[in-house]
C-alpha cells in the first residue's frame, strides 16, 4: 500500500514538473511574440465602421479607375485591409496585401526622420547653414530648417535637370547636387520668402543626411527607421544599385499603360520609398510610440511652419498639415510616381489611420476623401460640410467681398 501511495507521489510530482515546464516554454514564447509589437499587426471586425469602409473603396474601385491595396486603422487596430485590381494587367496578376508600391512624396516624411535622428544624435542643427555639409553650394543663407519645410526659394530639379543632362542616363543625388554647383539655376525666390513646394529640398537633405552620418541613405534608413519600426518590407530603390524589388506591383498610366522608367528614378529622398500597406501602419504605430525619436521631436515636426499660409492647410517637416473645424489636427501627405499613386493620413483626435496605395495614377483618392473621413467623425464631417456650403452660397452672392478660407480637402 505504502509502495503504491509513494508511486502515485512520483507520477503526480513529475507531471507538476512537466506542466511547469511547459508554462515556462509558453511565457518564453510569448515574451519573444511581444519583444518587438510593431512586427505584428492586429486585426478587428467593427460592426458598424467596417462594412462602412468595405463599401467605401467598394465605391471607389467601381466608379473610377482606382486599383490598389488599403489598410484602415483605429486606436492601433486594423479595422480593414484590402486589394483591389491587378499587380500586373498583362499577366492578369492580381494584387495581394503583400505587394510593394512606390510611394513618391510620401518618402519625404522619411527623409525628414533621418535629419530628425540626426539632430537628437546632436550631429546637426535645424539653422545650420547648407553650406556647413556642402561647401560649394552656391546659395547663401539657406538652413536645413528651409529645406525640411520648402522655405529655400529653389529651383525644382525635376524641370531643372532637363537642361543638364541627355533625359536618358539615370541620374543621382550626387548628380543633381553637382548641376546645382555647377550650373547654378536660377531660384524661385529669396530663402524663406515663403512656402514653395520644391523637390530639391529633399534631395538636397539625403545629401548631408549621408555625409554627416557617413552612411548611404538607404543604409541609414533601413538601421535607424525600418528595422526599429519592424518595416521589413521596405526599402529605398535606387535604380542601377539593386536589380529588382521583390513583389513590387506596376505602376500605370490611365488604360493600363505601363509607366515607363525615368531618368530620374536615381533621385531619393524626394520619394524612392517601396512599401506595403502594413509596413506603413507599423511606421504609424513607432510613431504613436515615439520609438525612432522623441515627442517633442516629432511634435515640432507636426508643427505649421508657413506663418504667411491663411486658412487651415500648412505644411511641417515632410508632412501636411489640416486644422479641422472643431480645431483637431489631421497630419498626411500624398504622393506619386511613375503611375503609382500613395495617400497616407493620420486622423490624430480619433487615432485613425488611412492607407491607400495604388498603381494606376487618379485624383478619386484626394477628391472625395473626406467622406471616409467621415464615418468615424460625422458630427466634425456635417459642420465641414455645412461651413463649405455656406462659403461656396456666399461667394456666389457676393464674389468679389469674400475670399473663401481653406476648407478640408485631402489633395
Amino acid at each position: 500500500m505504502r509502495s503504491t501511495l509513494l508511486k502515485i507521489i512520483l507520477l503526480l510530482s513529475i507531471a507538476a514538473l512537466l506542466l511547469n515546464c511547459n508554462s515556462n516554454s509558453d511565457n518564453k514564447k510569448t515574451a519573444k511574440t511581444i519583444k518587438n509589437p510593431n512586427t505584428q499587426l492586429a486585426s478587428n471586425y467593427d460592426s458598424i465602421q467596417t462594412p462602412k469602409i468595405d463599401q467605401w473603396f467598394k465605391n471607389l474601385y467601381t466608379t473610377s479607375r482606382f486599383t490598389g491595396n488599403v489598410l484602415v486603422a483605429k486606436d492601433g487596430v486594423i479595422l480593414y485591409k484590402s486589394s483591389y485590381g491587378y499587380a500586373n494587367y498583362a499577366s492578369k496578376d492580381t494584387l495581394t496585401i503583400e505587394h510593394k508600391f512606390q510611394i513618391g512624396s510620401v518618402s519625404k516624411q522619411f527623409t525628414s526622420m533621418a535629419i530628425m535622428i540626426l539632430k537628437e544624435k546632436g550631429l546637426l542643427n535645424y539653422q545650420d547653414n547648407v553650406k556647413k555639409f556642402i561647401a560649394d553650394f552656391p546659395y547663401d543663407n539657406i538652413t536645413i530648417y528651409q529645406l525640411l519645410t520648402h522655405r529655400s526659394g529653389l529651383s525644382n530639379y525635376n524641370y531643372f535637370s532637363d537642361e543638364y543632362t541627355d533625359k536618358e542616363t539615370t541620374i543621382y543625388n550626387k548628380d543633381v547636387v553637382r548641376m546645382i554647383i555647377d550650373s547654378v539655376p536660377l531660384p524661385y525666390y529669396q530663402p524663406n520668402y515663403r512656402f514653395n513646394y520644391c523637390n530639391t529640398n529633399y534631395v538636397l537633405l539625403v545629401e548631408i543626411a549621408e555625409r554627416v552620418s557617413g552612411m548611404p541613405f538607404e543604409k541609414f534608413v533601413k538601421k535607424e527607421i525600418f528595422e526599429k519600426a519592424g518595416m521589413q518590407n521596405s526599402q529605398v530603390f535606387i535604380k542601377g544599385k539593386q536589380e529588382r524589388i521583390y513583389k513590387a506591383a506596376t505602376g500605370y498610366h490611365f488604360k493600363w499603360l505601363v509607366a515607363q522608367h525615368s531618368y530620374q528614378d536615381g533621385v531619393t529622398g524626394d520619394k524612392g520609398i517601396y512599401t506595403t500597406v502594413e509596413d506603413l501602419f507599423r511606421w504609424d504605430k513607432a510613431l504613436y510610440a515615439n520609438i525612432i525619436v522623441n515627442k517633442s521631436t516629432l511634435d515640432e515636426a507636426f508643427s505649421p511652419a508657413q506663418p504667411e499660409k491663411k486658412g487651415n492647410s500648412n505644411y511641417g517637416f515632410g508632412w501636411r498639415l489640416k486644422t479641422c473645424i472643431d480645431g483637431s489636427k489631421i497630419i498626411f501627405h500624398g504622393g506619386w510616381w511613375r503611375g503609382f499613386n500613395a495617400l497616407f493620413v493620420r486622423d490624430l483626435k480619433n487615432k485613425v489611420t488611412i492607407i491607400i496605395l495604388s498603381n494606376i495614377r487618379t485624383k478619386s483618392i484626394s477628391s472625395s476623401f473626406k467622406e471616409l473621413l467621415g464615418i468615424f467623425d460625422p458630427t466634425r464631417q456635417q459642420e465641414q460640410i455645412d461651413l463649405e456650403e455656406k462659403l461656396a452660397a456666399l461667394k456666389k452672392e457676393t464674389p468679389d467681398s469674400i475670399t473663401e478660407p481653406g476648407v478640408n480637402k485631402l489633395n
